[in-house]
């Protein structure tokens, strides 16, 4: 991975990107979230799975999720 980082969980830096999905994509969508936009209401999961103890940590883009969140 270009930035060094290791897993939450063991410290190991044996990690790949990827992303979370089921039957098609998965996304993050905030309680209250504005439904009619321009863009869509989710926001896409990135995850990254750490090869050595299984460890799988999920992301998302707060700037898309503030932006379609009504408190924002």
């Amino acid at each position: 991975m270009s930035k060094e980082m290791s897993c939450l969980r063991c410290g190991s830096t044996n990690l790949k990107r990827g992303s979370f999905q089921s039957t098609g994509k998965v996304y993050f969508r905030a309680k209250g979230a504005k439904i009619l936009t321009l863009h869509t209401s989710g926001v896409a999961v990135n995850a990254i799975g750490c090869y050595d103890c299984g460890h799988v940590e999920l992301t998302i883009d707060p700037k898309k999720a503030k932006a379609l969140s009504k408190e924002s």
